[in-house]
C-alpha cells in the first residue's frame, strides 16, 4: 500500500484479519507513504503475534510511526517462536531508540532465525537503540545477514558492540 490514504483504521482492520490467521507462515506488509501513526501501527503489528510466522517482510517508510509502534512489534515478535526470516525496512519514519532496544531484545528470542535484513534509514536511532540491535544480532543460528544503517544517528558504541557480536 503505496501513496494512499491508508491509516490507522486500515491498520486496525488489518490486524483483526492477521489474528484470524491462526497457521499464517509468511507475510509481507508495504506501507509506504501512508497517513499511519503509532495509533495503527501499534495494533497493526500486533496482529503480527503468530506463533507459526515463519517469515516476515515488513517495510515501513515515510509514515509517522514511532517507538511505540517498534516496541509493540518487538513485543509481537517475541511470540514468533518459529521464525526462520525476517525482513525489517524502517524508513523515514519517527522510530528511535526504544525500537532498537526491544529488537535486539526480540531476536535473542527467536531460535530459529536464520537470515535477517535490518534497515534504519533516516530515523532517528542513536547508539543508545543501535547498541542493543547489534547485541541481538550475536547469534550462532544466523546464517545470513544484512543490516543497513544511513542518515542515523547511530555510532562508535553500536559499532563496538556489532564487532563483538
Amino acid at each position: 500500500m503505496s501513496d494512499t490514504i491508508v491509516g490507522d483504521n486500515t491498520g486496525i482492520a488489518l490486524a483483526s484479519s492477521l489474528r484470524a490467521c491462526d497457521k499464517l507462515e509468511k507475510v509481507t506488509l508495504v506501507l509506504y507513504n501512508t497517513k499511519l501513526t503509532d495509533e495503527g501501527g501499534c495494533v497493526l503489528v500486533a496482529g503480527l503475534d503468530r506463533l507459526a510466522l515463519q517469515d516476515l517482510d515488513l517495510r515501513i517508510r515515510a509514515t509517522a510511526v514511532g517507538d511505540k509502534t517498534g516496541e509493540a512489534l518487538g513485543q509481537s515478535l517475541s511470540k514468533c517462536s518459529e521464525m526462520a526470516r525476517l525482513h525489517l525496512e524502517m524508513s523515514d519514519t519517527k522510530m528511535a531508540d526504544a525500537s532498537g532496544v526491544a529488537l535486539g531484545r526480540t531476536l535473542r528470542n527467536l531460535p530459529k532465525l536464520s537470515q535477517a535484513y535490518i534497515s534504519y534509514y533516516n530515523t532517528k536511532i542513536s547508539d543508545v537503540g543501535g547498541e542493543p540491535l547489534a547485541r541481538g544480532l550475536d547469534r550462532p543460528e544466523l546464517k545470513d545477514l544484512s543490516l543497513l544503517l544511513q542518515d542515523t544517528a547511530v555510532g562508535d558504541n553500536f559499532a563496538i558492540a556489532f564487532g563483538a557480536a
